[in-house]
């Protein structure tokens, strides 16, 4: 305690001291508050000799910042499955570590009043469909029923063809030359004014034509007289002495080419717009020509079928009476074919959907193997209530494992997918695994802007090869190492190495019997190695604290 005592007298009475000398020796009374380049250096103290300080030596070689964090074993490829639906499990058929194929039942829920829910809808579909077999018997009966009197009304159509009380067959004919007459016509009709139109439109053209040279000539004309004032095709004359001098236009002659200039452009527009509508009568012409023939060749044929129809006396009234028996045997044929069907139709429709929905209801109680793989978590057993879409079962492939890490957002940013890592067990530091960051949760890796959030936010580690250890999944702890940033042939210190007082860092290098405080500069900082950017040299010893 006396020894301590001593030593803290003499720390105090060696300040004192400095403070005192530097006092002594800071010029006149006027300067007494130091600039901040005038602020005085921190010197540190000097050493006990009673206490022995550790020192290091200014070492060039590898220094590494990495970032380290502890993952474990799980699968790449695993499903976490729910029931879609509430309910009390009935029947679980797996146990944690059995091994399941795709689509294999893993659990049921209590399922009584779907069965039954089901079955009624199977009986409904089956009812539907009997009720569809019996009207088709009956609606067949019926439509033979029609197709006989149908029959029978042909015939006796047929029967009145041959005598009427009217030769109905000349005028049919008479007609049937009419319309040809008609239709030889409208083609020469609409040929010949189509050809006119064509005939006008380039008519139309070459006036066009002619008033765009006029237009051309009268605007060359304008912007000469605007540029020298002299007549564009005198533009030279000889005067009373013989010279040859400007033809200068007066306001009446220059008047003349402007007129001249608005007269042509206005021929231009009256050309343009009779082009156009020369294209709009050679379009109505060919238009009506095609309407024209169409409308008369739908007459002939409407007289040829008025023929065809007429026969040789179907014409008369007992025709006429016979066709209409006919066509109100059609009406209710027809109507036989498509009443009762649609309506049984309907509802084996209606039925069927109930079925399915009776069959997704059971679907949804049940719970199948989505991928091929091993049980590795099960929550259920029989008698409990679920909710549903909460995961109960999960599933994964074994075969194929990965290490998985959850990490804080500052981490995630200074990682990136494809990025080496090097993974250690805790139950075996000396064997290192090659990994690679295979996905890093949104918004940190690709394929996501982090807008929807991914319920797995994991960070997941690729093995690299086949590891000379057995890794199971769940228990397989590692360490593993992101090396973030790496540089060689730089000087170093370890950390105890370096001092800092206020916002500045330096050392303590040792110069034979004293030591000299140096200020440094510092770049990569690791909890065994700082690098050394400026201050001191390879070989320096450095005193610690």
């Amino acid at each position: 305690m006396a020894l301590t005592t001593q030593r803290s007298l003499r720390l105090i009475s060696g300040v004192m001291c400095i403070t005192l000398l530097i006092a002594c020796s800071s010029g006149s009374p006027a300067s007494t508050t130091p600039t901040p380049a005038e602020l005085p250096t921190p010197t540190a103290l000097p050493p006990d000799p009673g206490i022995e300080r550790p020192t290091y030596t200014v070492q060039q070689g590898e220094i590494t910042r990495a970032l380290e964090v502890t993952a474990r074993a799980m699968p790449v490829d695993q499903s976490r499955i729910a029931f879609k639906r509430d309910g009390r499990v009935d029947t679980v058929r797996v146990n944690t570590g059995d091994a399941v194929r795709t689509g294999d039942l893993i659990a049921e829920l209590q399922q009584d009043e779907a069965l039954d829910e089901v079955a009624a809808a199977e009986d409904a579909v089956a009812q539907a469909q009997r009720d569809l077999e019996n009207a088709q018997v009956m609606r067949a009966r019926e439509i033979r029923a029609a197709e006989l009197d149908l029959t029978a009304a042909r015939e006796a159509l047929a029967r009145l063809l041959p005598g009427g009380e009217a030769d109905v067959v000349k005028v049919a004919v008479d007609a049937v030359d009419a319309a040809q007459e008609a239709l030889d016509k409208t083609r020469i009709d609409t040929s010949l004014a189509k050809v006119n139109a064509e005939v006008g439109l380039e008519t139309s053209a070459e006036a066009l034509v002619d008033a765009q040279e006029a237009f051309s000539t009268a605007s060359w004309n304008w912007d000469w007289v605007g540029r020298y004032g002299t007549d564009p095709v005198t533009p030279t004359i000889i005067n009373e002495e013989g010279v040859e001098v400007p033809n200068r236009l007066n306001d009446r002659q220059r008047k003349t080419y402007e007129r001249a200039l608005v007269t042509a452009q206005r021929g231009l527009e009256a050309a343009e717009r009779n082009v156009e509508s020369a294209r709009r009568a050679l379009d109505d012409a060919r238009e009506a020509e095609i309407e024209g023939i169409a409308e008369a060749e739908e007459k002939l044929a409407t007289a040829q079928r008025t023929r065809e129809k007429i026969g040789d006396g179907s014409g008369s009234r007992e025709v006429r009476e016979a066709r209409l028996a006919i066509d109100r045997i059609q009406a209710t044929l027809t109507e036989l074919r498509s009443r009762t069907l649609n309506e049984q139709l309907k509802r084996i429709e209606e039925a069927g959907r109930n079925l399915e929905r009776a069959q997704r209801k059971l679907e949804e109680g049940r719970l199948l193997a989505p991928q091929d793989g091993t049980v590795l978590a099960l929550a259920i057993e029989p008698g409990m209530t679920v909710t549903a879409f909460e995961a109960v079962v999960e599933v994964a492939d074994v075969r194929k494992l990965e290490f998985g890490a959850t990490l804080g957002a500052e981490q995630m940013r200074q990682l990136a997918e494809g990025q080496p890592a090097e993974g250690r067990l805790l139950s075996r530091p000396d064997l290192a695994i090659p990994l690679v960051i295979r996905r890093l949760p949104p918004p940190y890796g690709s394929g996501s802007s982090g807008a929807i959030q991914d319920p797995d936010q994991t960070t997941r580690f690729e093995i690299q090869g086949e590891p000379d250890v057995a890794i199971e999944a769940g228990s397989t702890v590692v360490r593993v190492s992101i090396i973030l940033e790496r540089k060689e042939g730089v000087l170093w210190l370890p950390p105890e190495a370096i001092r800092q007082f206020e916002r500045g860092r330096f050392v303590i290098v040792r110069d034979g019997d004293r030591d000299r405080r140096q200020p440094v500069k510092l770049g990569i900082e690791t909890d065994g190695r700082v690098e050394i950017l400026e201050g001191v040299v390879e070989g320096d010893i450095v005193v610690g604290e």
